[in-house]
């Protein structure tokens, strides 16, 4: 039920309700220090009391006069309205009537060697009683007495009874002004949320506005600045994913443009021959493995972008990987009339790792050079074991990628050679880059120049730095 009402009526009963336990703790505190406060005085007066009593008590004995006479003359010397007071022997039998609206029965109940003061439930209502045992010299000798003074406690029941009533009048009234402070602070509060809730739909996703500059350093300014990020951040996400369906779509075109002509000129006729259909039969086969190509690596990051590639780490040695990558380039190489050079190791290097990825990046990687290296031209790979890390380094000769370039070689489908479109996918090294980041690692471009570039990968060695689980989309 709570839950249906808006976050400013919430915030308002919980304040209220917070409120009221606070004011109750409070009363309840207030009236207990009252009745401590107004015994502690009634208890001051008593004990005054009982000293004037014994002060006129023992001048009387000096006097010579006995024991049952100084009591009486103590006890009219104190008697009051709103005063009662009693003197006992040993065997508290009152030495002379008891002065004041409280029976001997109720003083004597309450008496005894070790009594002190107590409230007594007497006839007449509540009662403050001290009593205390005295020793004095009389003609008889020394003498054992007990004293009970007492005073009735109306005059605390009715500062008590008023200070309940003014509670309970006041309360009701705070309680309303409370409630409605409340509900003013909580509409003041939440009206820049609102606000900004009602600036948020209108928000367009492919516009350019936001929330705008905050110069706010509260909750609220974080909150502004939160959504503009993630406003940001939605937007380059969808601009992205529109850039990457038009650069898919471009890409799927040409193949099957091709496929689709070459299907065409060759239904055109009604005779052909064996070798035109075999050329067409061609065609199709090596634009098929383009778009087969294309629709894996493209599957591979739309899997990526949606954080469900996850790895799936083996023990392996990275040295075997690179070997064996080299052995799968080194065919294309020939045909090209490239020569690969690697730098002679005899260490293994232990790793653990996704095998499928790291064979795809080193793969990825190795192919590039190849595409990129002129015929006759060379491509080294050489791999270093560092104190914290694993270098891999890919070198090709050929000339030098511009510097405007160097960053956009690592986008989704970018070619920096019109003469070399239609033989990649354009998607190897954004592919490889997501791989070495899963691997806690990155790839970079080391350098560029007149001799060729050099393109490092470097891995972590401990798996303690590489991602346990799930990957990053690429960028």
């Amino acid at each position: 039920m709570i839950n249906a009402l808006s976050l400013r009526a919430r915030l308002t009963i919980w304040y209220t309700v917070v409120l009221v336990v606070a004011l109750v703790l409070f009363g309840v505190n207030v009236l207990l220090v009252e009745q401590r406060l107004g015994l502690r005085r009634m208890d001051e007066q008593l004990d005054q009391l009982h000293a004037t009593l014994m002060k006129v008590l023992r001048g009387e004995l000096e006097e010579g006069g006995t024991l049952e006479d100084a009591a009486k003359e103590a006890l009219d010397t104190v008697g009051a309205p709103g005063i009662a007071a009693a003197v006992f022997d040993d065997h508290q039998r009152p030495l002379a009537p008891p002065v004041g609206d409280v029976s001997v029965t109720d003083l004597s109940l309450h008496t005894g060697p070790d009594a002190a003061a107590t409230t007594v439930q007497a006839t007449a209502g509540p009662w403050r009683v001290h009593a205390r045992g005295e020793r004095v010299s009389a003609k008889t000798g020394d003498a054992a007495i007990l004293v009970a003074v007492a005073r009735p406690m109306t005059d605390i029941s009715r500062e008590e009874s008023g200070l309940r009533e003014a509670m309970l009048l006041g309360f009701p009234v705070a309680l309303l002004l409370a409630g409605a402070g409340g509900l003013w602070l909580a509409t003041v509060g939440l009206s820049p949320i609102r606000r900004m809730a009602e600036q948020a739909t209108r928000i367009q996703p492919n516009g350019l506005e936001d929330l705008g500059e905050t110069e706010r350093r509260d909750e609220l300014g974080q909150l502004a600045r939160a959504f503009n990020g993630l406003v940001a951040r939605l937007r380059a996400a969808l601009q992205a994913e529109q850039q990457f369906m038009a650069d898919a779509s471009h890409e799927l075109r040409t193949p099957i443009s091709v496929v689709r002509t070459a299907a065409d000129v060759a239904l055109a006729r009604d005779h052909r021959d064996e070798a035109d259909y075999r050329e067409t039969l061609s065609i199709v086969r090596d634009q098929s493995r383009q778009l087969s190509r294309l629709v894996e690596d493209m599957l591979t990051l739309a899997r990526a972008d949606a954080g469900g590639f996850h790895l799936r780490p083996v023990s392996l040695y990275l040295d075997d990987v690179v070997a064996d990558c080299r052995r799968a380039v080194a065919v294309l190489a020939a045909d090209r009339g490239i020569s690969i050079r690697t730098a002679p190791t005899d260490v293994e290097i232990p790793y653990e790792g996704d095998e499928q990825l790291l064979r795809q990046l080193v793969l990825n990687l190795m192919q590039n050079a190849v595409q990129h290296t002129p015929p006759g031209g060379t491509m080294s790979v050489e791999t270093a074991v560092e104190a914290d890390r694993i270098d891999i380094r890919v070198a090709n000769s050929g000339c030098a990628i511009p510097p405007a370039d160097r960053d956009r070689i690592f986008d989704r489908f970018v070619q920096l050679d019109p003469a070399r479109e239609g033989s990649g996918t354009g998607l190897g090294l954004p592919i490889a880059k997501w791989i070495a980041e899963a691997h806690g690692g990155r790839l970079i471009l080391e350098s560029s120049g007149p001799n060729g570039s050099v393109f490092l990968v470097s891995l972590p060695r401990s798996r303690s730095n590489a991602r346990e689980s799930g990957v990053e989309p690429v960028q």
